[in-house]
């Protein structure tokens, strides 16, 4: 085993090189995405370097030598090229970061009401102006279909779809409501003061949330460093201990407790996303008409 060692480091390496150059091309050609929303493939490449993929490389190599374990190098290469992401899901900060700035958007739409004699349909004009950073496309487009002639209702409808938040489905569905029913910017004034506060008081639940789950992946974290160690140290102080494990059929049993140990961190990084329900649009128009 030790004797193929050195054609296992050529061909890692010659792998690598091949892996960074491929990488490398893809990446010139093609534009990094601003944002990852639901894929969460998208969200594990996410946010990956050339620095990453050299330190992977490094340390893949250094545990080939000091091991001989071919799977145990390629196991560690990927930790080490996936660890910003392996234990913390991007989508749960998105969401966060999106109903914050619906919060954003239902606080200014309240301030608007409330500090200005402007109608209800031009307060929602004035504050799409000004929106949040994280639903800014959103709140561009419906500025730019309320420019283009369409009713407020059809409007509000499209960025209920954009914002794709149940929040914001509920503060659009009341907003529907009031101005449908010809109350003005008075009753709206209440109406918006109560969205935004339900709305703030879940971007504070989510913050609590996220402070809560910040102590468990660090816990995590810690757990995977032990866990090298320990590996090391038994390879080196163990003595025969892991000679099983240099065999062909050693390196194929060596998959069942890697595999379970992934299987578990990716239990975990699961549990990190907020479902969110989708919501359901219904075409008032054509059920009129039914």
């Amino acid at each position: 085993m030790i004797a193929t060692v050195p054609a296992l480091l050529l061909a890692l390496v010659v792998a690598a090189l091949l892996g960074g150059a491929l990488f490398a091309v893809t990446n010139a050609f093609v534009p990094k995405p601003v944002r990852v929303t639901s894929a969460s493939t998208a969200s594990m490449f996410a946010g990956l370097g050339s620095s990453r993929v050299v330190g992977a490389v490094i340390v893949g190599v250094v545990v080939l030598i000091a091991s001989g374990w071919v799977l145990l190098a390629l196991f560690a290469a990927g930790l080490v090229m996936f660890w910003g992401v392996l234990l913390h899901d991007r989508r749960a900060d998105d969401e966060r970061d999106r109903i914050e700035g619906i919060a954003k958007w239902l606080e200014d739409l309240r301030d608007t009401l409330r500090g200005s004699s402007v109608g209800a349909e031009e307060a929602l004009e004035q504050v799409a102006a000004r929106p949040p950073e994280t639903i800014a496309p959103a709140m561009h487009a419906f500025l730019i279909r309320r420019r283009q002639g369409f009713r407020v209702e059809a409007a509000l409808s499209d960025l209920g779809d954009d914002l794709a938040h149940p929040t914001a489905d509920a503060a659009i569905a009341a907003i529907r409501l009031v101005i449908g029913g010809a109350a003005g910017a008075g009753r709206l004034h209440g109406t918006v003061q109560t969205l935004a506060a339900t709305a703030r008081d879940e971007v504070l639940a989510r913050e609590r949330i996220d402070r809560t789950r910040a102590v468990y992946q660090s816990s995590m974290k810690r757990l995977v460093v032990i866990g090298a160690v320990l590996v090391g140290y038994l390879k080196i102080a163990g003595g025969d201990l892991l000679q099983p494990y240099d065999s062909p059929v050693g390196q194929a049993v060596l998959i069942l407790p890697l595999g379970l140990w992934l299987g578990c961190v990716l239990w975990l990084r699961s549990l990190c996303r907020y479902d969110v329900s989708r919501g359901v649009r219904v075409d008032t128009t054509q059920a009129a008409r039914s």
